[in-house]
Formats: structure tokens, sequence, C-alpha cells
């Protein structure tokens, strides 16, 4: 996931930026900014094949390979969500990026940068010793791009957002890399299915009509608890757990501020679930009175 975060620093400098007369001004040509989009693209995607080149492929690189019989017991599938929201997310920046940028069509342009992203960390993935080729990887990412641009076409999609939180509750992950005899990074979390939790918001509003409500969405979160072990060298087991709590109506909230870089941060941040108290109603129930 670490490429999530390298895409969303850049274009979050460059989108920002766009609030600073200092820095750009109604002169520059759209030609200009479009260009400074693109060269992002390929700098974030080189930046990114050489991170992960040396954290996650370095050891015993391989021969192209697809993933094994355990594409769909791996995470029990959470990874197949992390590779929807990478897509979601990253479709999102790009589109933002074309439309500062004057693009004529950042819908198409914002969709064709995500895809060959997700394409080609999927490619890199197929050298790996641990992981492989999976094309329903690719699905799932190119899944999450498709989606991202059906919402900018039908406004019955805007009122649905995708969301991401990690929280470090569980050491499961380094455990088990270690019992692998890998000394994984403490900053290698884009792996670590355990303390992400992935989230599918509403409007809150869209199903009680009233004012106050607006404020809220009504959040459906999955994740996986720590029950996972090692089989055969692969990662197994684990069982799917499921939230439901309400979520911060973060752009209707500070929908009166004028000031426009105030207005990119919220923007940003609502892209991430933030604390709220939580049930967990499977597995088993449980109430968290701050969940994040």
């Amino acid at each position: 996931m670490n490429y999530i975060y390298l895409i969303f620093v850049l274009n979050f400098i460059t989108y920002s930026l766009s609030a600073s007369e200092f820095f750009f001004n109604d002169d520059l040509k759209k030609n200009k900014k479009e260009s400074i989009v693109n060269s992002s693209f390929f700098l974030v995607g080189g930046a990114t094949y050489l991170y992960l080149d040396h954290a996650w492929w370095s050891e015993n690189n391989n021969e192209f390979s697809f993933s094994s019989n355990n594409d769909f017991v791996y995470a029990k599938n959470l990874d197949k969500v992390g590779h929807f929201y990478g897509g979601y997310f990253t479709n999102e920046l790009f589109n933002n990026a074309f439309l500062w940028a004057g693009s004529e069509k950042p819908l198409k342009l914002a969709l064709r940068n995500s895809i060959i992203i997700q394409s080609v960390i999927e490619l890199k993935d197929a050298y790996s010793p641990n992981y492989g080729f999976s094309i329903y990887d690719l699905i799932s990412g190119a899944g999450g791009s498709y989606f991202s641009y059906l919402k900018k076409q039908s406004n019955k999609l805007n009122y649905i957002d995708i969301k991401f939180s990690y929280f470090k509750r569980s050491n499961k992950y380094w455990e088990l890399e270690k019992e692998r005899g890998k000394l994984a990074s403490s900053y290698e979390f884009f792996n670590d299915y355990v303390n992400q939790t992935y989230w599918l918001t509403c409007s809150l509003n869209k199903i009680i009509d009233a004012e106050f409500l607006k404020n809220f969405n009504l959040a459906i979160g999955t994740g996986l608890d720590d029950s996972q072990f090692l089989n055969n060298s692969s990662i197994d087991g684990g069982l799917r757990e499921y939230y439901i709590t309400l979520d911060y109506n973060l752009k209707h909230i500070f929908r009166k501020s004028n000031n426009k870089f105030v207005k990119n941060i919220i923007y940003y941040i609502d892209y991430f679930k933030l604390p709220s108290p939580t049930i967990r109603f499977a597995p088993s129930y449980k109430l968290h009175f701050f969940y994040f």
C-alpha cells in the first residue's frame, strides 16, 4: 500500500499549491499544468518501483509466475479489498490533479494512469518469491478505479465513499514474517492486513431525512482478526470481522469554510476513516468505544 501514499503526497502537494498565487497564477498555461501532473505520474511510478524493489521484492526474485492456489485464502480476500481501495484512491487523486490542470478529459486520463499503476504493481508481484501475478488482484484494483470513474459520471453514487483506517493493535504480521525467516520493517504496514480496516460509507441523510444527520455517514467496515498462521510458508487462516458505526461527513461540516487550502486538507482527510464508537457484529459482538 505504500505506493498509494507516495502518490497521495505528491499529488497533494501539486493540487494544494494551486491555492497559492505565489506558485501558480492564471497566466500559467493549461498544458504546463498538465505536464506537471504527467511528470508526477512518471516520477511517482519510478520511485515506487525502486522502493518496492528494494523493500519488498529484493530477496530472491523469481521468474515470472502466477499466484498459487491460496489466492482466495490469503488474508481472507481482504487484500482484494485493499487493491480495490488502491485503485479507487489513486483514480480520485489523479482526477483532481487533471481537473486542476484544466485537462479536457480528466476522468479518462485519471482512469488511464490509475490502471497503469495497478498493472505495473501486479506485474512486479509476478517476480516475487511469495506472491506471483494475480489476475484477481488486478481486476480488484481496476474495479476500484472504475468505481471512482462511475461516481463522477452518476449523481446516484456520489453519496457512497470508500475509506481506509489503520491502527496497530496486533504484532501478528511481524511474528509470522519472523517465522518465515524475514525481518519485516516496522513501517511495513501495507501487508499488515490484521490492523487494516476498509469502510463503505453512505450519507446518513439519504436514509433518514434530517438536517442534523447531514453531518454523519453510515459506515460498514471489514477487517481481519489475528488468528492467522503459517501453512507451508504461506499465511493462512484468520477470520473476517465486520463493523458498523457512524462516520463524520467532513465536507458538510466544513462546507462554510472559504479557505481553499483548508478545504483541500479536509478533502484528503475524508478518504480515511476517523476514530469513533464502533460495534463489531461478526464473527462475535464487541463494542469499541474508540475504534480506528
